[in-house]
């Protein structure tokens, strides 16, 4: 299995599907876990994924369901050490109270994820345990990138593009926001953007309940963050992650911050949204800046009220799965489409630039097949449409091959394609029109 991908195995040492040595591990930090160490008895530990003050993030192999995922191992550098083994986590003498505090909100955060497993923008948590003296939690590997790393890689995001992604994310904070919990750190590194054109929240670790005000400690991401987050104890609520909220649609579409809410107090120089972006919609623009007044009374008061003035009667158009007979920008445009014959046949899904769609028989695909169709498997394969509107097939590493004009895909590789291709697996036929 490599290591860096966990995508196959190697041949000739060297990984067919990231083309780097089946050990390629070359900054792997020294407070890390072994390479193919097995956590949990289900774990069969990759490549380093992410690497903070608190905590050790791992690309790894679960051996029961056969699948990729991430797993997050509380370690927090500066109070912790490792034994002469490198696994077994020693707390530096002193600290261990405070390690008992983090641990203890580290099990809370994968516990309040573990909740929402079923929301699909919210990240799934599957496991939740203890080995090594510290807490660890596997959940589900997202390819693709933060919103943030988005920005700075691409620029200011269009309205359009934008909303696609806000609709999901306000998706997830209604269902946050019925159970009374908020989550107090809304902002674009918090926003997952996903190869198959989903947006998932992530990092938990400021959930609270907002009936419980002596739970809202003072914590905070300054520009994101509400006034009220500045203060011990202040009227945090629905209307708090609404304001981190309009300052990261702000900040995508107009490619700038406003400044600190204890900043606008005084003085607000806060530059409308239409100087910086004049394209975007009337009514957007002033849905932004009343979710992003200063006290919180003058806010929205729930998203749904903030999702009513963005998009009005309109439902978002995702610019994916599509049905017959649909009228949509994406139908009426030049992107590309897949046609299915088969056992879906009539099916199609319309696509943009720069989106995905996983095509097999598990719950997590796009296009899922009914679970007893032959030669399918759980994740068949993946079609993406690139930036320039060039169109790729990937197998997902499925039982039975997946081929492009009678050419196989190398297993967990891609090929590129064009309008007129034919996917096909088992009886299935997919055309990309």
């Amino acid at each position: 299995m490599c290591t860096n991908c966990m995508n196959g195995s190697t041949e000739r040492y060297i990984c067919p599907s990231c083309g780097k040595p089946a050990d390629w591990d070359t900054n792997r930090p020294v407070t890390a876990l072994p390479s193919k160490y097995i956590l949990g008895g289900q774990y069969y530990l990759g490549k380093v994924i992410g690497c903070g003050g608190f905590g050790i993030t791992y690309l790894a192999w679960d051996i029961n369901f056969k699948r990729r995922v991430a797993v997050k191992e509380l370690y927090p550098n500066k109070d912790v050490t490792r034994d002469r083994n490198g696994c077994f986590v020693n707390v530096i003498l002193g600290q261990e109270e405070y390690v008992r505090h983090i641990k203890k909100r580290f099990l809370e955060e994968a516990q309040a994820l573990y909740a929402f497993s079923s929301e699909p923008d919210i990240i799934n948590v599957y496991r939740l345990f203890e080995e090594n003296n510290t807490a660890y939690y596997a959940m589900e590997y997202l390819e693709g990138m933060d919103l943030k790393s988005a920005l700075l890689k691409r620029g200011k995001m269009k309205w359009d593009q934008l909303s696609v992604y806000m609709n999901m994310v306000i998706g997830s904070l209604k269902s946050i926001h019925s159970r009374g919990l908020i989550h107090r750190d809304i902002s674009p590194d918090n926003i997952f953007l996903t190869t198959n054109g989903r947006a998932k929240l992530i990092d938990f670790g400021s959930l609270r309940s907002y009936n419980n005000p002596n739970g809202l400690t003072t914590i905070l991401k300054h520009n994101f963050a509400p006034y009220e987050q500045y203060r011990t104890n202040g009227n945090q609520g629905p209307w708090t992650d609404i304001y981190a909220l309009c300052v990261t649609m702000y900040y995508s579409l107009g490619g700038v911050l406003p400044p600190k809410a204890p900043d606008r107090i005084m003085a607000d120089k806060t530059v409308n949204i239409k100087q910086l972006c004049p394209d975007v919609p009337d009514n957007v623009a002033k849905a932004i800046h009343k979710g992003m007044a200063i006290m919180p009374q003058d806010r929205y008061q729930t998203v749904d009220e903030l999702s009513r003035d963005l998009f009005g009667s309109q439902q978002v158009d995702a610019y994916v799965g599509v049905q017959p007979g649909q009228t949509t920008q994406a139908s009426q445009s030049k992107f590309p489409h897949l046609e299915f014959i088969g056992s879906l046949n009539g099916k199609k899904w319309y696509m943009k630039p720069e989106s995905s769609v996983v095509i097999g028989r598990d719950t997590s695909c796009n296009i899922q097949f009914p679970a007893n169709t032959s030669g399918v498997s759980r994740r068949q394969c993946m079609v993406y449409v690139d930036e320039n509107q060039k169109i790729w097939v990937k197998d997902e590493n499925s039982s039975y091959g997946t081929f492009l004009n009678g050419q196989r895909v190398p297993p967990g590789g891609w090929l590129e394609a064009s309008r007129g291709s034919v996917i096909s697996f088992g009886k299935e036929q997919i055309r990309i029109c």
